[in-house]
Parts: structure tokens; C-alpha cells; sequence
């Protein structure tokens, strides 16, 4: 596996004087070494210590009390069976330590340190993002290992805690299940897994349930008609992978991406200084495993193809290499990725990770379809701006044979479809969970316009929670975004924001949407649903009154 290419690493409870003992050569065999569940990392036979030793203080009380034990560099281990007093002695002593098992052996070590904390370590020390990486365990100090990396695996005679913890349970025991695993299909790139603990939180259908998706291993496309909210969408999407810790580079054409760029770890270029090479766009990413909003809108046709075309080329020289970015979002994908454009030398259709949006699916090459795996669908709406191509839905149902433009007819402003192409069960409309960052773009002047003292809309607040007002439609948006969820659920109920968009700013189409969202607010919603029909109102306004 190393000849091919891949990082292993030892991840281990013992101590490397012990380890050694029973494997001599371990370090030829891996490029690092955790040991001591996480407190010690070691590099070309090279240890460092990444948290302090157990206090010495330790030592002479169990000393005292007659239990045995062996010190590392930093932990002390000791058998399961002599827990009671250690813990009265750490009690006693009043330190801070946590007690770990693995199997029938115990190890003390200072709080916070465990294999996942480890190996995050030496992953970032050879440049591997944990996104990156698949652990495989046995025991219960295992649990955390599974958690920090992309996939976690059980060999077979694994602890059943751990196998119900993991992605994937291997048929074969202890290192021949290792073995086996090493010389599989997933490692070849043949076999997909979807991780179970990384996941999108789209929103809730109808009967309360979660809408979920899988943050790796697919390739998404969303898709609607002009203004029906689809860049909202995927820069809901984009938030949550950037904070789960997914590399993201974004090809944004029309800067609604902006706001993303104030996340933490995210860099957004948008040409005011020059556009950066393409070759300085990957090692942005590579540096910190960060994200990237590349805004193109300063270009315009030939010279935006381009370097769209150049920026996607080298993305894919880079995840070749290093796996990363994790995703690439392309907006208006049906121009780098029309029928019309020569894609093979930034298109590897066996890579996952791309989000395709676009109004017109059916101009995305024959290629990109086979490899979609997840489509997200927004409702047309009454203002949809009409377009001479087919309905984007219309495709969908065509390219994969699945019935479901009756089912996008009928969501809501708000809601979305979520449809599987391998999947067995029909399309389900969901309600859109709100975002964390605005998709404010360009109001439209009228939107804008200050309203006189009398006619603005004053928002109810129960101290200390601050009072808003909003004097116009960017205000009212504004106010909505930030105001408490009993604040929504006060007016909601009253059907206050219906009746002034009706009856101040005149705009009837638009109040009877939000009254319909306002219908399934009540004074017993909870904060989470009341979130959602927030999300609602909010995506209302946008799709109606932003350029």
C-alpha cells in the first residue's frame, strides 16, 4: 500500500519501549507512529510528545496502594481491574486525568488526549487532511479514531459498541481483516462508501424527519429554474462543508458567494487585485487545508471560460495528488460543463465530490450525468422567469426515469426535492433549514426605499432580546435574519408579516406566500421549526426582490 502511494500510520495504545519489543522494526513498516493512545507521535524514529505528562504525583500514591502500573512518556498504564483505586487516588489528588480502556488494559492520561487526537495530529504532520483518511480499530479506545477520520472500519472480531459505530464491518478478524482491507476494491478507488457520521443537514420533511446527505462520496447537482433560489441553496451546502472541515473552492460568476468568504479558514478572490495564476489557486487550498471562493464576475465570456477552464484544470492536478479540495462548486456549470466544451482536461468523471448548479441541466455533457449520484430540485414558483429551454425538472426525469415533476410542482417556496438516481424510494420535498452566512446580493431599488415612521414594520421583542425595525424590504430582511425564533413565532401567528407586505408594500403575490408559511408557525412550534419556516420567508423575499 505504500509503494502505491498511501499513508499508513501506526495508531496505538502502548508504549513505544513496549511496542518495540513485540515489533522491532515497526518504524520501517509506517510513515508515523501514534502511540500511547494519542500522547506521542513518532516520526523516523523521532518521538514528540503532544500533550504533558501524567502528573508524578501519581506514581507515589498507587506506589502507596500497591497497584501496578507502567509509566511512558506521558501515560500510565495499568490493568482494568485496578480502576477503584486509581480513581480514588486521581480523586484524592485532585488532578485532572481521564481513565481510557482497551479491552482489559487501562491507561491514565491528561484530559483531552485520545487516538483521534493523535492521529489529527499526524495527519496535519504529513499533509493529509483527516477527510482524507480511513481508520480501522477494534477496541473501545477506538471510538474517537473512527470519529475524527472520513471513514472508520471494524475488523471483524471488533468490540460491537465499535461496529455499530462504523462505516463498514470487515468479515475477517484482527490483522487479516487488515490485510484483506489493504488489497480491496475502496483502496483501488473501485468501491464507494458514504460515511455515516459526516453528514449535510438539508432541512425536514414533512413528517418531521431529517433530510440528509452523505458530505462525500457523491456528486450533487441543483437545479431550478432563474430565481428560484438555487445559489442559496448551494452556499447553504458550501457552509456546512466548510464547517465540518472540507476543502471547498467555489467558480463563482456572479459573486453570490461572497458572504462565505467572511468564514473562518476561507479566502474569497475576486480579481480586484489581479487574479492569481491558476497554480496559486491550489496551493491556497493545500496550505491549512483551507477553502477558496474564486469570484469571476470581473470577466466576461471568452477571457471567464478561460480561466474557469484553467482554475478546474489544475483543482484536478491537485486532488490527484493530494485529495484536495474535497469539493469543487461550479455555478452556471452548464458553460465549463455544456455539451459544447472540452472538459478532459479538467473532468475526471471517477472523482467525487462536484456540485453542478445551473438552470439548464439538460446542456451538461452526457458524462457529468452518469456521474451524478443527488439531485436537489427547487419548485418553479408563480415569478419564475421564463426561459425558452426545457424545465430543468423535466430533464431530471428524462435523464434518470424518475417521476417527479409532479412533486416539484407542488413544493413551496422554501422547500426543495431531494431525489437519488440509485435510489428505490420516490423524490421527497423537504423544507429548507435556514443559512448561517446572508445570500444578500443586489436589492432592487424599490426594496430599498425608506418607508415613512408610520408604515414600518416593528418587530416585538421581550427584553434583553433587541427590538428591530425595518423601514424597508432590505431592513425587513435584515431584521428577520437576526431576530429570536419567539420573535418570528409572536408575529407568525398573528399573521403580521403577511398583512404588511399586503398591505404597505403592495405586493399580494408575495404576502400570500408568506401567509402560507406563516400557517404552519403556532404558538407550541419549536425553535427548530420555527428556524425552518424562517429559512422560508427568507428565501421568499430573495427570490422576489434580489437581482
Amino acid at each position: 500500500a505504500r509503494r502505491c502511494g498511501t499513508k499508513i500510520i501506526l495508531v496505538t495504545g502502548r508504549i513505544l519501549a513496549e511496542l518495540r519489543e513485540v515489533f522491532p522494526d515497526a518504524d520501517e513498516h509506517f510513515d508515523l507512529i501514534v502511540a500511547e493512545n494519542g500522547a506521542v507521535l513518532c516520526a523516523a524514529h523521532v518521538p514528540r510528545l503532544v500533550a504533558p505528562p501524567v502528573h508524578f504525583e501519581l506514581d507515589e500514591a498507587l506506589l502507596r496502594r500497591g497497584v501496578p502500573f507502567r509509566r511512558g512518556q506521558v501515560v500510565l498504564a495499568s490493568h482494568g481491574a485496578w480502576d477503584i483505586p486509581v480513581t480514588e487516588e486521581i480523586r484524592k489528588l485532585g488532578l485532572e486525568c481521564q481513565i481510557v480502556r482497551n479491552r482489559g488494559e487501562m491507561m491514565i492520561l491528561p484530559p483531552g488526549v485520545s487516538k483521534g487526537f493523535g492521529v489529527f495530529q499526524a495527519l496535519g504532520d504529513l499533509g493529509v487532511s483527516h477527510h482524507s483518511a480511513i481508520a480501522i480499530g477494534d477496541a473501545e479506545n477506538d471510538h474517537s479514531l473512527l470519529e475524527t477520520c472520513e471513514l472508520g472500519v471494524a475488523v471483524g472480531n471488533a468490540v460491537d459498541a465499535l461496529k455499530r459505530h462504523a462505516d463498514l464491518v470487515l468479515e475477517e478478524h484482527a490483522g487479516a481483516g487488515v490485510a484483506s482491507w489493504l488489497r480491496g476494491p475502496v483502496l483501488r478507488g473501485e468501491v464507494r462508501i458514504e460515511p455515516k457520521r459526516w453528514q449535510l443537514e438539508l432541512g425536514r420533511y414533512d413528517d418531521g424527519s431529517r433530510a440528509r446527505l452523505a458530505a462525500s462520496q457523491i456528486n450533487l447537482l441543483i437545479t431550478g429554474r432563474s430565481k428560484s433560489g438555487k445559489s442559496h441553496l448551494a452556499g447553504s451546502i458550501v457552509e456546512q462543508l466548510i464547517g465540518l472541515g472540507y476543502s471547498v473552492c467555489v467558480i463563482d460568476p456572479e459573486g453570490d458567494y461572497k458572504p462565505i468568504g467572511q468564514l473562518r479558514g476561507v479566502l474569497w478572490i475576486d480579481g480586484s487585485a489581479g487574479f492569481p495564476v491558476a497554480g496559486g489557486i491550489d496551493r491556497l487550498i493545500e496550505h491549512r487545508f483551507g477553502s477558496v471562493i474564486v469570484d469571476v464576475s470581473r470577466l466576461e465570456g471568452p477571457a471567464r471560460r478561460a480561466y474557469q477552464a484553467s482554475i478546474l484544470a489544475q483543482l484536478e492536478r491537485e486532488r490527484a495528488g493530494t485529495g484536495l479540495p474535497h469539493w469543487i462548486v461550479v455555478d452556471e456549470a452548464h458553460v465549463p460543463f455544456g455539451q459544447d466544451a472540452e472538459t478532459s482536461e479538467y473532468f475526471d468523471p471517477s472523482q467525487k465530490g462536484y456540485c453542478f448548479v445551473t438552470y439548464q441541466p439538460g446542456e451538461l455533457k452526457d458524462e457529468v450525468w452518469k456521474e451524478l449520484d443527488v439531485a436537489l430540485a427547487l419548485p418553479t414558483g408563480r415569478r419564475a422567469v421564463p426561459a425558452s429551454s426545457p424545465d430543468p425538472i423535466a430533464v431530471i426525469e428524462e435523464m434518470w426515469q424518475k417521476p417527479f415533476v409532479r412533486i416539484v410542482d407542488a413544493a413551496r417556496f422554501g422547500e426543495a426535492v431531494l431525489a437519488r438516481r440509485d435510489e428505490v424510494q420516490p423524490p421527497r420535498v423537504f423544507t429548507r433549514a435556514p443559512r448561517t452566512s446572508s445570500h444578500v446580493r443586489h436589492w432592487h431599488k424599490y426594496a430599498r426605499a425608506t418607508l415613512p415612521q408610520d408604515q414600518s414594520f416593528h418587530f416585538h421583542a421581550e427584553a434583553p432580546a433587541p427590538a428591530y425595525d425595518a423601514a424597508n424590504l432590505e431592513d425587513f430582511h435584515r431584521a428577520l435574519t437576526a431576530c429570536a425564533p419567539s420573535t418570528i413565532r409572536f408575529h407568525a401567528t398573528r399573521a403580521d408579516f403577511s398583512r404588511w407586505i399586503r398591505q404597505v408594500i403592495h405586493d399580494d403575490e408575495l404576502s400570500a406566500i408568506v401567509q402560507e408559511l406563516e400557517s404552519k408557525v403556532s404558538d407550541e412550534t419549536a425553535d427548530v421549526d420555527v428556524d425552518v419556516a424562517r429559512a422560508g420567508l427568507l428565501s421568499a423575499i430573495e427570490n422576489r426582490y434580489l437581482e
